[in-house]
């Protein structure tokens, strides 16, 4: 295009575009229209929209602050009872192990009783211990000392703690609290009580490690405190039934749980109070249930020496079937 025409049609142009007053009247109707549109709209849409999750957000952001806001401002109050509360519930699921032994004038263990206690189930699952069970000796360090019979860990270091330790190697397990009573204040505490009847289902003969015979009739039995004392201490790979020892442990328990257990807290030795100590075995007094042992303890001899090892897949079951209460 040459410059005259190009000169021609920008004055063209110019004049085309004239901005008179009509127009602008009508350019700001439209724009107002158009606001309207988008305040009633197309933006009302959007804030609809997204209103929910904004209110969510905010909910969830009000409760946090709720939550949390005491224990950043350093008023703790609200979030002790909470965790009081929460220690309760926990309390009441928790299971709780109790090993329970019992020492003689030699420095032996010969009745080693784990038991766990599940307050919410009012369930006990409790496993004798064979004295001659070959175990890790361990000492109150948990340092490993040597290898031996459950009974001798005792003797060792003369400590409670170091046979807890020994237990709590040999079965894989925690265990929470621990009694150790001498055999003769034991004894003396079974002797005092009463006879208790078992309703035997079949004759039972058996034979311990060290020579120790039971023999049970089919029928009513009596067992005598005194017999009690030897059940506990029974050895080698054969246990009584089930059911022969539920009904032993829970007549026990009853007479155990009326004690104060001052004297026993003055000739043994523990990691709780006596009070506690009570507070444990009341809640024992509920639903037992015996693990056998029988069929999983082979006997062996080492150099002449005569021991039970337990058997390894059930050893590797054991520590569920204490936790778990049917």
């Amino acid at each position: 295009m040459d410059p005259i025409n190009f000169k021609k049609t920008i004055k063209l142009t110019q004049g085309s575009l004239q901005f008179t007053k009509q127009d602008r009247e009508e350019v700001f109707k439209k724009i107002h229209e158009r606001n309207q549109i988008k305040a009633t709209g197309t933006v009302g849409v959007m804030n609809k929209k997204h209103l929910f999750p904004a209110v969510a957000t905010l909910i969830l952001v009000s409760l946090f602050l709720l939550v949390f806001i005491p224990s950043l401002t350093g008023d703790d109050s609200g979030n002790q009872m909470l965790s009081l509360s929460n220690a309760d519930e926990k309390e009441e699921d928790q299971v709780t192990s109790i090993l329970v032994m019992v020492a003689n004038e030699d420095k032996r263990t010969d009745i080693n009783l784990l038991f766990t206690v599940n307050k919410r189930a009012k369930k006990v699952n409790v496993i004798l211990l064979p004295p001659s069970l070959k175990v890790p000796i361990l000492n109150a360090d948990k340092e490993p000392l040597t290898e031996d019979k459950l009974t001798h860990a005792f003797g060792f270091k003369g400590s409670a703690v170091a046979v807890n330790n020994t237990v709590e190697k040999a079965l894989n397990m925690p265990i929470d609290y621990y009694f150790m009573w001498e055999r003769e204040e034991v004894e003396e505490f079974l002797n005092s009580m009463e006879d208790i009847q078992i309703n035997v289902k079949e004759n039972i003969e058996m034979k311990a490690a060290r020579g120790n015979k039971y023999t049970y009739y089919k029928g009513m039995e009596n067992v005598s405190g005194e017999e009690m004392a030897r059940i506990l201490s029974i050895d080698g790979e054969h246990q009584l039934p089930p059911y022969f020892m539920n009904k032993l442990f829970s007549h026990m328990l009853t007479y155990v749980s009326t004690s104060d257990f001052k004297s026993f807290r003055q000739q043994g030795e523990s990691n709780v109070s006596p009070e506690e100590m009570k507070r444990v075995f009341n809640e024992m007094d509920l639903d037992i249930n015996t693990i056998p042992l029988e069929g999983f303890l082979h006997p062996i001899r080492t150099d002449g020496v005569f021991y039970v090892e337990l058997d390894e897949t059930f050893k590797a079951q054991l520590s569920k079937q204490l936790f778990e209460f049917k």
